[in-house]
C-alpha cells in the first residue's frame, strides 16, 4: 500500500478536504475573456475548442461564419464571442480584412511554452510549498484521489480526452500551485495552461508506448506534500516535457 492509499483510506478526512478546498482561492476560476458559463457564448466555445482539439478546424484554416454557426447550431453573436474568448487563449487568430483563422501549431512555440511553464509554474510551486498548510495539503490529496479514479481517454473514442477527466486534471494542478500567494503568478500559469491545452489533446492522440500518468501526478504530489521544493519542481518539470517527445516528431509544425 503506498502513500497515497494510506492517506486516503480516512473516508471522513476526504471528505472534509473537499469542503475546505473552497476556503482557498482557485487559480482558473475564469478565463481571460469573460463569458457568463451558463451562455450561449460559452457552449459556442466549448462546441468550437473541441473542433480546434479533435482536428475539424485545422490548424492554420480559416474560420468561416457560416460553418460555425451551423456547427453551433446558433446566430452570429455567441460565434463571435465564442472567438474572442479562443483568440485570448490563443487557439485563434485574426488577421487584418481576413477574418479569423485557427492559430498554426508550432514546434518553437510547443518548446518555449514547456520551457515557460517549467519555470514559471516551478516558482509558483515553490511559493506554495512555503506558504502550504494542511488545507492545501488536502485540496492535493482530494483532487489526485479522484483525478486517479478515471479513464484519461474517451469511451469508444481513445484518441480524445475523457472531458471530465480533464476539468480533473486541471483540478489537480490549480491545488498544487494554490497556495502561491502571487496573483500576478498565477495569472500567467492559467494563461500558458490554457495555451497548452491544444498541445496535450494532440499528445494524447499521437502518443506511442505506455504512459504512467498517474505515477508522474502521484510523484508530483509525493514531492510537493513532503515540502521538498527541488523535486516537486523535477517532476513538475518531467510531466510537462513528455508533450515535447511526441508531437515535433509526428505532426508537420514549423
Amino acid at each position: 500500500m503506498n502513500i497515497y492509499h494510506c492517506m486516503f483510506a480516512d473516508s471522513q478526512y476526504l471528505r472534509k478536504s473537499w469542503l475546505l478546498r473552497k476556503r482557498i482561492s482557485p487559480m482558473f476560476g475564469s478565463t481571460q475573456h469573460p463569458i457568463s458559463e451558463g451562455s450561449r457564448g460559452a457552449e459556442a466555445w466549448r462546441i468550437l475548442r473541441e473542433a480546434i482539439f479533435t482536428g475539424r478546424f485545422q490548424p492554420g484554416a480559416p474560420l468561416r461564419f457560416h460553418e460555425m454557426q451551423a456547427l453551433c447550431g446558433m446566430s452570429v453573436s455567441p460565434v463571435r464571442e465564442a472567438l474572442a474568448r479562443l483568440v485570448t487563449e490563443g487557439l485563434v487568430v485574426t488577421e487584418h480584412n481576413r477574418g479569423y483563422r485557427v492559430a498554426p501549431l508550432s514546434r518553437h512555440e510547443l518548446e518555449d511554452l514547456v520551457r515557460t511553464r517549467i519555470r514559471i509554474e516551478g516558482w509558483a510551486i515553490e511559493r506554495a510549498i512555503a506558504l502550504g498548510d494542511e488545507l492545501w495539503e488536502a485540496r492535493i490529496m482530494s483532487s489526485l484521489h479522484v483525478l486517479t479514479r478515471l479513464p484519461r481517454r474517451r469511451a469508444g473514442e481513445p484518441r480524445l480526452m475523457n472531458e471530465e477527466w480533464e476539468r480533473r486534471h486541471k483540478d489537480f494542478h490549480e491545488a498544487l500551485i494554490a497556495a502561491c500567494d502571487s496573483a500576478s503568478l498565477l495569472q500567467i500559469c492559467r494563461a500558458l495552461s490554457a495555451r497548452a491545452d491544444r498541445y496535450r489533446h494532440i499528445s494524447l492522440a499521437i502518443e506511442t508506448g505506455p504512459r504512467d500518468i498517474d505515477a508522474e501526478h502521484e510523484a508530483i504530489a509525493k514531492a510537493a506534500l513532503a515540502h521538498d521544493v527541488p523535486a516537486a519542481q523535477q517532476a513538475l518539470g518531467a510531466h510537462y516535457e513528455k508533450m515535447v517527445r511526441y508531437i515535433p516528431l509526428h505532426v508537420g509544425v514549423d
